[in-house]
């Protein structure tokens, strides 16, 4: 990441094993857990491996296995 940045929301472009997605959901969730959790518009960078992401390329990614691009 070349800059700082505080929040990921809904449209962030996003690095993950699947490759460069557009984030399209965002789900703050218990730890180790995929259902059950929180939606949300935006979150923290701080918070995202607290989170679930749903991408546009139809995968899905914990936040640790993300990486803002």
């Amino acid at each position: 990441m070349d800059n700082i940045r505080k929040y990921i929301k809904i449209g962030t472009t996003v690095d993950s094993r699947f490759g460069i997605a557009k984030v399209t959901g965002i789900e703050m969730v218990e730890e180790g857990r995929k259902d059950g959790g929180i939606e949300m518009d935006k979150i923290f960078y701080a918070d995202k491996d607290r989170c679930v992401f749903d991408l546009d390329n139809g995968h899905w990614q914990y936040g640790y296995q993300v990486e803002v691009a």
